[in-house]
């Protein structure tokens, strides 16, 4: 399965444009990825998260510049445990230098606790804590929904190498076992992760961001737990708490 290169693995593919400034290659989850000189790597600029700047409580810090800082944080903290990921560095509150990757178009779903769809599927019970984390992956085509697949999918269809299936699932575990030990120090809990990966120089990466897009944060020391989504009300104050708390500057 040939799949052009790309800053991440995008289901709908890449929408190459041209920037006044920059040479845009292409937009994805509120992400935009610019060439830079050097042809492996591209600069990922979030954007705006749909909410009114007039609704903004004065000093509020930005969605954007907010899940970029954590983001940034997390990509650098698990690379302290030898984990690859698609991060190089943070070049604004907004930006970061990533490694432009050859996508894997499957993604890692990592659950610590059962959700919705877990609890109707097994009939567990919604946020029960899991004994063991529970690995799912999921392939992604032309835009189409997701497709729960195995390891017989992934091998016959060409998605992947059984190889690259290994580090895959082996960096998907680590990356969960790193984070929830974060968390665990800081009164959170990492309900579940959201991972996808790509191929760099011949290795397989990381190659998607850590933020509440992506990872379900629970607040331990609240009577609210689930108050870390991007969207919700308030998600501003919320996030820049998580944000203080994951670096522990409270």
């Amino acid at each position: 399965m040939k799949i052009p290169a790309q800053g991440t693995a995008d289901e709908a593919g890449p929408k190459p444009a041209k920037s006044g400034k920059r040479d845009l290659f292409c937009e994805r989850q509120g992400k935009l990825f610019y060439r830079t000189e050097k042809p492996d790597l591209l600069i990922q600029e979030i954007k705006s998260n749909g909410v009114d700047p007039s609704k903004k409580k004065p000093k509020t810090r930005d969605l954007s510049a907010l899940r970029n800082e954590i983001s940034a944080y997390l990509l650098e903290y698990v690379e302290g445990f030898h984990i690859p990921t698609y991060f190089v560095s943070r070049l604004s509150p907004t930006e970061m230098t990533v490694k432009r990757s050859e996508p894997i178009p499957l993604t890692v779903r990592v659950f610590n606790r059962g959700d919705d769809v877990l609890a109707e599927r097994f009939g567990l019970k919604e946020g029960k804590e899991l004994d063991v984390p529970v690995i799912e992956h999921f392939y992604q085509s032309n835009g189409s929904a997701p497709a729960w697949v195995n390891e017989y999918h992934v091998s016959a269809f060409g998605i992947a190498t059984p190889e690259e299936l290994k580090q895959i699932n082996r960096i998907s575990s680590k990356v969960n076992a790193v984070l929830r030990g974060l968390c665990d120090r800081r009164q959170l809990g990492l309900a579940k992760l959201k991972l996808e990966f790509g191929r760099y120089k011949g290795a397989v990466i990381l190659s998607e961001e850590l933020s509440p897009l992506t990872c379900q944060f629970l607040d331990f020391a609240s009577a609210k737990q689930d108050r870390f989504s991007l969207g919700d009300v308030g998600s501003a104050e919320s996030l820049a708490e998580l944000c203080d708390r994951l670096r522990l500057t409270v």
